[in-house]
């Protein structure tokens, strides 16, 4: 349906990417993956004919309709019109379709438009009815509710709805648009979990094709069947097993793909300099001046391969804070209200040192208030907050202009939280998160969802905290930065509280999860694919549901009852130890094998170079001495 043939595009001296070849089939399902900044989103504007390419050529079948959803939706959306009727009235043209059947009866009610108009009505209606249209309101409804809007929101006018929910809403009328290709650019940054499961099996059901750009890797495994790498040297699907999961496929291949690229190019570069010495040596020989022009020209018309592009990762730890008392924050009794809704009223929450807790829960539960609570941005008007001493804490905003000014540059920024000690490191800070020479000169109202999310992780990286309270820190990163924030958070020692969307980071770092859900508070110790199991099961709660105020009627502890808790407690504290402690133990053992493993081809080498006889096959030595080197 959509074919793009040798497609290459830059923007004055930044090379985007050339060489794309990509076809998108009746039935594709498609995802495009690579560092932000690699072209994504513009090829996505080229197959849609907004953007025109340098080179090359794009063919799109007579007669195809796309339905595309952009990072962020024009203003003009926030109308007056009720949400269910803006989708509607949008969706499939159906709102003109509507407006156009009241005209036309108007007309033969009037006795003004005769056969003409009768005519022109047939035809209206029957679009309408190969559309549908009668059960469109009722497909409406369930779509919106999918993915994540409440009954009540049906009705809200258009221009009241917050940036997120109008993302979800222009994602809700393109669904209901039904078209032939659904090109969706991070269509899940602003959909809660329960949205997220709803969207895939939507997605999974859908009879046209999908193409997209996401983040999510188990979003990726559960949605699409290809997934093809976007960079500067053109767009890669490197196929493999099809009975792994499409992303881990997409990863293992590219592994081996690299290295044999390199192996490739390594043996090239060896391969000229031999040539090179050959004829360095023989040039002022006479008798080997037709064999040196001979080399000469081979390699002249040698194509010379370019070494494999190496990734622009962001690569940091987050400074390790000073070592905390057990329990880091204590949250009592505590209740919220904004006017008449009530939020939380008497829950408790206690996090303990080097704890890893991710909060769960639909959108409007009470995450991201329940998170400003605890990094101290809001107080709660019941109950009590209690920070250990001495511990700092560290807070990512989910909207990051909370915290940032859009007026002030990246390094005024972060000169804001720097002290005497680390101000010298600010921009050294600035070019591991990919801020680099004139980037830092950039101020905050122009940088990208990406951007910014690295500058708020920048700023975090300035002081040693002991607290850290992340709101969807994932959010804008692509894949390999969400894997290297994974591996910092795995390996700091303070304690983290934080929420995102993202399942396989939580399966990843979490060592408990929180569920928010109806005022409540419900814990489960151990990862998010744990928390699946045991919430379907009804089991695995434990103390941070809401706490019953204590009466007359309530009978004071005994001793056994305590210790039993401080048993409970004990055994809870030794599972989270085991939890942090075990990846790490893998990982030395690990590397202990692949450490035995060498030091024994080693010695096998060592042994075959003093053979005197390997040196009569001079490659094979030479070959032999560059592994040892290695």
């Amino acid at each position: 349906m959509i074919e793009l043939v040798d497609i290459s595009k830059s923007y004055g001296a930044q090379r985007l990417f050339e060489g794309v070849n990509l076809r998108v089939g009746p039935d594709d399902r498609l995802a495009l993956v690579g560092p932000n900044g690699t072209g994504k989103t513009t090829l996505f504007r080229i197959l849609l004919g907004e953007v025109a390419p340098d080179s090359g050529r794009v063919e799109v079948k007579k007669g195809l309709r796309t339905g595309y959803l952009p990072q962020e939706v024009a203003p003009s959306l926030a109308d007056d019109r009720p949400l269910i009727e803006s989708c509607l009235h949008r969706a499939r043209g159906l709102g003109d379709l509507l407006e156009e059947r009241s005209r036309c009866l108007a007309t033969l009610e009037s006795g003004t438009g005769g056969e003409a108009a009768a005519r022109r009505l047939a035809e209206v209606e029957d679009r309408l009815h190969a559309m549908d249209a009668d059960s469109m309101p009722a497909r409406a409804e369930a779509v919106l509710q999918g993915l994540g809007f409440a009954r009540d929101d049906l009705n809200r006018p258009m221009r009241t709805l917050s940036g997120g929910l109008l993302m979800r809403a222009e994602l809700a009328r393109i669904l209901l648009d039904d078209p032939d290709v659904l090109i969706l650019d991070e269509p899940i940054n602003h959909l809660d979990l329960e949205g997220i499961l709803w969207f895939e099996e939507y997605l999974r059901a859908y009879r046209g094709a999908v193409v997209l750009i996401a983040h999510d890797r188990e979003f990726l495994n559960r949605t699409v069947r290809r997934i093809v790498e976007v960079s500067r040297r053109g767009a890669v699907d490197y196929g493999g097993n099809p009975n792994l999961p499409v992303y881990d496929r997409h990863i293992a291949e590219r592994e081996k793909a690299v290295e044999l690229a390199w192996k490739r190019y390594e043996e090239q570069q060896a391969r000229i300099r031999d040539i090179e010495d050959f004829i360095a040596h023989n040039r002022v020989r006479k008798d080997r001046a037709q064999v040196v022009q001979s080399r000469i020209r081979m390699l002249d018309k040698m194509e010379r391969l370019e070494p494999p592009e190496p990734p622009r990762n962001v690569r940091f730890r987050f400074p390790q804070p000073a070592r905390t008392p057990d329990l880091v924050l204590s949250l009592e009794g505590m209740g919220h209200r904004y006017g008449e809704r009530t939020v939380f009223d008497g829950v408790d929450l206690r996090l303990h040192r080097g704890e890893k807790v991710a909060l769960v829960g639909m959108n409007g539960a009470g995450k991201t208030t329940l998170l400003r609570i605890a990094a101290g941005v809001l107080a709660p008007t019941a109950g009590r907050r209690l920070l250990a001493d001495g511990v700092g804490v560290g807070y990512y905003a989910q909207d990051q202009f909370e915290v940032l000014r859009p007026e002030r540059t990246v390094l005024e920024q972060m000169l804001e939280v720097a002290d005497a000690a680390t101000a010298p490191f600010v921009r050294s800070v600035l070019g591991a998160f990919l801020f680099r020479d004139d980037d830092v000169d950039k101020r905050v109202a122009s940088l990208s969802g990406g951007e910014r999310a690295r500058l708020m992780l920048s700023r975090l990286m300035l002081r040693a905290h002991g607290l850290l309270v992340l709101d969807e820190p994932t959010n804008h990163l692509d894949i390999a930065s969400r894997e290297v924030l994974e591996a910092a958070i795995s390996g700091y020692e303070g304690t983290v509280l934080f929420t995102t969307h993202d399942r396989r980071f939580m399966d990843t770092v979490a060592s408990a999860v929180v569920e928010v859900r109806d005022g409540r508070l419900t814990r489960f110790e151990g990862n998010y694919s744990y928390y699946v199991r045991k919430a379907q099961e009804g089991e695995g709660r434990t103390d941070e549901a809401r706490a019953p105020a204590p009466g007359p009627a309530s009978a004071a502890p005994t001793p056994r009852d305590l210790d039993r808790a401080r048993k409970r407690e004990e055994a809870e504290r030794r599972n989270r130890l085991y939890r942090v402690l075990k990846p790490l133990r893998d990982r030395v053992a690990r590397y202990e094998s692949e450490i035995e493993s060498l030091e024994a081809e080693l010695r096998a080498l060592d042994d075959e170079l003093v053979r005197p006889d390997l040196y009569q096959d001079f490659d094979r030595a030479r070959d032999l001495g560059a592994r040892a080197r290695d």
